[in-house]
């Protein structure tokens, strides 16, 4: 190699020197550079090949190249098994850094089909993914194709991808593995029709319109045509489906394990026997979501002179009008179901259609695949909405300092009941009791019903007392309970109040009281220590009492209870001033354990100062929250909306339980603390709601911006530090929206 090196130089400078010798040559300058350049190709060529004969003696170049290949794979594997649709470009395309290192490396990357075979026409141009198609050569294929909605500047950029995309799909269809498309209901109409090949390796196949229904469109549906993949897809397992309509006789569920049908048109809703034959061809069927997309209720009651039994079915999903729901749920068997999701939009002004479902949610609560009873109950009521969570593990809401861990154990309820309306006038209260009524609880033994919002605009609601009084007998073996501001005073009442005498007292396994939110005056702690003097004479005293959560207005209250309970936990948030519901007094560490809380969210539980982000004001008082004590009485609402990575229905109905829960400033503050502490992953937005437009909104806005841009940054640096890197992935990547409405 050296000598041919010299060889090169010793030709390169006689080409040189005779060049010079040669006066007739026209433009002898620029003959010269071209022979420069040609010794500089040289040179580098020469150079190259000296690098990989060094690269090829060291030790790691001694791996077999099946073996790279193996490693690159595992880089090339995607985090999840559906396709990426826009928002990462860099995402399946990351590991082409490996081709970066050597010339060995890279050759082995850009000839494996396979590392091509993930396509994201989004993402990347027409030239691109054309380019990757041809790299991919026959291995099976993963697509996705997202074509953002009709705006100036989109059109012919959208044009030429689709153009793209319909171009080289229609002959690789037989090679696709996942498809993925989401675009407007014209383009995905075009594209479904020429799709008429057989699908012989297709396994996952997701159609959305939804995104791109404008008005002027009449809101179309997309018709999936029965000429799709020529009605063969022998090994479709997963099927999605968003404002696409499909006829239940369709070939594309013989095979299915998962699916999942979001709206379907009202000519489309299918008939109930239809829908019957449908299911009862797809034994294997693991998941079901039905979103507005069951049989409709022709009248009720109605006869169940037919059930399909679906063996395999453990997860399932439905959304509808609570007879539609019941309808659904009284034709099926489904003996290996371990996960329930109803959501149900009332639209009887009494609830009569809730009552009217409710006893079919109970049937399939729990069956004899549930090793264990119903033990943990989630609950929320307000602005016409009841939400019940419920496990089959107790003491659920057991503060856990490891976010993941507690999203884990909410993302997974045995039961999650969802209903809504706008025309009841029944109170929220009245719809729980029912709905607690129907379900199995006799092995209940934690419960939180931190929220129920009172139509009298009172916690003194009488209802309250009526619901605790209902509730109680039929939960002996209850042993926590964990009430809010709203709920707290009725189950005080209840506790002086019940019939059932010192010999059969309700609720006789209760040994735990934690109450949050409520502002622990001297009036609220003599109705405490009364009722807590009463458990003592029925002989089933209460051993713990946490108050951690509360605002301390009476410093006497700790002591009294502590003469009644063994174990009191005082309120960490003390009031100095009684008249000022908003406290801004020091953080009492009550205890180890919430020390080194404290540590953790010390931006959180300090307060923070404010950010001048806010409102213009003139004055030249500090807008703090500690501020707006003149506003004792306005209530606050918030509206949380879901981070996109969590969709599952567990956790969209925990979230959909803070929204437009009321709250006062101080409340807000402290709620906004909690929430954060323990479920931050979730939430990727903030709207705040007054009760009327002109008190001061704007004013906690930068509080609140402030608050989650603090807790984010200290949870991601605690992460950052943790040696478990897996939690570092359900934090927000975004900043939150926080605006004022």
């Amino acid at each position: 190699m050296i000598i041919q090196t010299v060889t090169g130089l010793r030709t390169a400078n006689r080409a040189t020197v005779q060049f010079l010798m040669n006066p007739s040559q026209e433009n002898p300058r620029e003959y010269q550079r071209k022979a420069i350049d040609a010794q500089i190709r040289s040179l580098e060529e020469s150079l190259r090949n000296l690098r990989r004969r060094r690269n090829a003696l060291a030790p790691i170049s001694s791996l077999p190249p099946e073996l790279f290949t193996a490693i690159f794979s595992i880089l090339r594997l995607p985090p999840s098994d559906t396709v990426l649709l826009g928002g990462e470009p860099d995402r399946h395309l990351s590991w082409l850094n490996v081709a970066h290192v050597c010339h060995e490396w890279r050759e082995l990357a850009l000839n494996q089909p396979f590392f091509w075979s993930h396509v994201d026409f989004t993402t990347l141009t027409p030239a691109g993914a054309t380019e990757m198609l041809v790299r991919a050569k026959s291995v099976p294929l993963y697509l996705g194709a997202w074509f953002p909605k009709y705006e100036y500047g989109y059109y012919e950029r959208d044009k030429a991808r689709i153009s793209t995309f319909q171009k080289e799909l229609q002959p690789r269809v037989s090679h696709i593995s996942q498809l993925a498309i989401s675009a407007r209901p014209f383009n995905l109409e075009r594209v479904l029709e020429g799709l008429v090949s057989p699908a012989p390796i297709l396994q996952y196949l997701s159609l959305s319109g939804k995104k791109y229904r404008r008005r002027i469109d009449g809101q179309p549906f997309v018709p999936v045509p029965v000429t799709l993949f020529n009605g063969s897809t022998p090994r479709l397992s997963r099927l999605e489906l968003k404002y696409c309509d499909i006829s239940w006789k369709s070939p594309l569920f013989r095979s299915l394990n998962h699916l999942k049908i979001t709206r379907l048109s009202a000519d489309a809703r299918p008939r109930l026997s239809f829908w019957l034959d449908a299911l009862d061809e797809i034994p294997q069927l693991k998941t079901l979501v039905l979103h507005s997309a069951s049989p409709i209720t022709p009248a009720f009651p109605f006869d169940v002179k037919r059930t399909v039994t679906l063996p395999s079915l453990t997860y399932f999903d439905i959304s509808a009008s609570p007879d539609d729901c019941g309808l659904a749920l009284a034709h099926l068997v489904l003996p290996a179901l371990t996960s329930l999701c109803v959501t149900a939009f009332s639209s009887v002004r009494d609830g009569g259609d809730v009552e009217r479902m409710l006893p079919y949610v109970g049937q399939h609560a729990h069956g004899p695949q549930d090793t264990w009873p119903l033990q943990s109950v989630l609950t929320h009521g307000y602005s016409k909405r009841v939400n019940i969570l419920a496990w089959p593990v107790p003491d659920i809401d057991v503060e856990v300092d490891d976010p993941p861990t507690l999203l884990a154990a909410t993302l997974s309820p045995r039961v999650t009941l969802y209903i809504t309306s706008n025309v009841w006038y029944k109170s929220e209260i009245e719809i729980l009791d029912a709905a607690l009524a129907a379900l199995p609880l006799d092995g209940l033994v934690m419960l939180t019903t931190e929220h129920l919002e009172s139509s009298l605009g009172s916690n003194y609601d009488p209802r309250m007392v009526h619901f605790w009084l209902q509730c109680a007998p039929r939960w002996p073996l209850l042993r926590r309970i964990r009430v809010g501001i709203s709920t707290v005073w009725g189950f005080i009442k209840m506790l002086l109040e019940e019939i059932g005498g010192d010999e059969s007292p309700l609720l006789p396994s209760l040994t735990e009281l934690v109450v949050v939110h409520a502002s622990v005056d001297d009036h609220w702690t003599n109705h405490l220590c009364d009722a807590l003097m009463r458990r003592v004479e029925q002989g089933v005293p209460l051993e713990v009492l946490d108050l951690r959560m509360c605002f301390l207005r009476f410093p006497a209250a700790v002591p009294l209870l502590s003469e009644i309970v063994v174990e009191v936990l005082g309120p960490m948030m003390e009031t100095r001033d009684p008249g000022n519901v908003l406290g801004s007094g020091p953080v009492e560490e009550a205890t180890s354990e919430y020390e080194r809380i404290s540590n953790l969210w010390d931006p959180i539980i300090r307060g923070l100062e404010d950010d001048n982000s806010g409102a213009e004001d003139d004055s030249d008082t500090d807008d703090s929250l500690a501020d707006l004590h003149v506003y004792d009485e306005t209530y606050y609402a918030l509206s949380v909306n879901a981070s996109p990575s969590f969709e599952n229905v567990g956790t969209q109905s925990y979230i959909r339980s803070w929204s437009r829960s009321h709250f006062t400033a101080l409340e807000l503050r402290t709620t906004m603390t909690s929430m954060l502490r323990a479920r931050p992953p979730v939430f990727s937005s903030l709207s705040l709601y007054s009760q009327f437009p002109e008190l001061p909104s704007v004013k906690l806005v930068p509080q609140l911006r402030e608050l989650t841009e603090v807790s984010i940054a200290k949870a991601r640096e605690v992460l950052a530090a943790s040696d478990d890197m897996s939690a570092a992935l359900v934090w927000p990547q975004n900043d939150f929206v926080i605006s004022v409405v």
